[in-house]
């Protein structure tokens, strides 16, 4: 059964744009409210802290609605435009130029203006993400919708890291500065991919459970996701804080770059080494290892070309994981699907997104607090963040390759 619009590549288009929105305001809002408007450090690390945190909280409780919804095809699709479109406008705002006002007022403008991005983002950062395991039709077409989240997240944070040579180093304080006009093609994006993804309502894939194998558990498998969970927060708190320094470094630019050429090889990179290795927890293992070695090589060499390229191999470790974690959160969520007869993929990916939020709050106040530190090359500021890398690395790669068992339904391999 074939959707009547080419739904893949609906939903690869939809899932580039989406990331190009929520990485360029990701890497470049501190750097523009430190360089444009004169922020304090810790005044940008509340700021953040607090628009995660409360995009972590509208995920977490979408989590808990959405597990009611039937039609959850249906309605990803619909979320997915309402969300897009007050994203695309949201995004502008951040970066519009505010009649001249005090600190403490452009502080709260803002704060509002992040709020608002950070709602509307909420809604089409879950729809796109369940809508990995709402459309593909089997277990060998959702390997292909992993595929294409895992080619189009890295392709649009290139563009990104691209665009960021047009944005790092101009003269402070411009009034029609680059972020605005990056910001309007990014939303004219937007408007043009996911107004036709929503139009694509199709029928959705059958579920393959019995009448005697439906248990009508509607709650999110926590059980099986509680890993994949805790190893995102540990990776992004204590392993992310170093790319998030990256804008400010004196290759910021390019090291931005390096790192997204690295996440771009990971697709192809983890099913390679898969195939060589045999099994995903030597995969991850290995992963785990290159990273620390390229974090820990970037923070202690001055040269920019080989910090450019350690700065490529903490990339592929971090997207080669990434890849791994979102492969298994759409095969739980199917595997929950076919065993109860009841679809929670809405919650699944909105569990992890809110996770993911919650802990890039974190790493936020932490890269503010450390900023100081690692501009001077402080010993004790660096010793302490390679400790970082070392033990989130070690913890979240302990817990990705814990025993995975979720009982396959009939008809499905386990």
């Amino acid at each position: 059964m074939n959707i009547p619009l080419p739904s893949r590549h609906l939903y690869a288009a939809g899932h580039f744009v989406r990331t190009l929105a929520w990485s360029f305001v990701d890497l470049t809002l501190a750097y523009y409210l430190h360089t444009r408007l004169a922020m304090p450090a810790p005044r940008i690390g509340q700021l953040l802290a607090a628009s995660f945190t409360y995009s972590s909280v509208l995920d977490l409780l979408m989590a808990a609605a959405f597990a009611r919804v039937r039609d959850q095809h249906r309605l990803a699709l619909r979320l997915q435009m309402i969300g897009g479109l007050g994203t695309a406008a949201c995004a502008c705002l951040l970066f519009l130029p505010f009649p001249p006002a005090t600190q403490e007022q452009t502080y709260w403008q803002l704060l509002g203006c992040s709020l608002a991005f950070r709602t509307f983002y909420a809604l089409y950062d879950v729809a796109q993400n369940a809508l990995t395991s709402l459309l593909p039709e089997d277990d060998v077409d959702a390997e292909r919708y992993v595929a294409l989240h895992a080619t189009a997240i890295p392709c649009a944070k290139l563009c990104v890291a691209a665009a960021m040579f047009a944005v790092i180093g101009e003269r402070s304080g411009m009034r029609h500065a680059a972020e605005l006009w990056i910001c309007m093609v990014i939303a004219l994006l937007i408007v043009l991919t996911c107004m036709p993804l929503a139009c694509n309502v199709g029928r959705p894939p059958p579920v393959l459970a019995t009448r005697a194998e439906r248990s009508g558990v509607r709650r999110a498998p926590l059980l099986p996701l509680l890993p994949v969970l805790m190893a995102t927060a540990v990776e992004i708190v204590l392993v992310g804080v170093l790319a998030r320094l990256f804008p400010f470094a004196s290759h910021g630019a390019a090291l931005t770059l390096a790192l997204v050429i690295g996440m771009l090889a990971a697709r192809p990179g983890v099913a390679w080494l898969q195939r060589r290795l045999g099994s995903e927890a030597r995969v991850i293992l290995l992963l785990s290892g290159s990273g620390i070695v390229g974090a820990v090589a970037l923070l202690e060499i001055a040269s920019a070309l080989p910090a450019i390229l350690c700065a490529t191999l903490h990339g592929f470790s971090r997207a080669g994981t990434g890849v791994i974690k979102w492969r298994r959160t759409a095969r739980i969520a199917r595997l929950h699907a076919c065993r109860s007869g009841h679809q929670v993929d809405l919650s699944c990916f909105a569990l992890l997104t809110g996770t993911m939020k919650l802990a890039l709050g974190l790493s936020s106040l932490l890269a503010t607090a450390l900023f100081p530190g690692v501009q001077v090359h402080a010993p004790a500021t660096v010793a302490l963040v390679v400790v970082m890398l070392i033990v989130g690395s070690i913890l979240s790669t302990v817990l990705l390759t814990l025993p995975y068992r979720q009982r396959a339904p009939i008809g499905m391999p386990p």
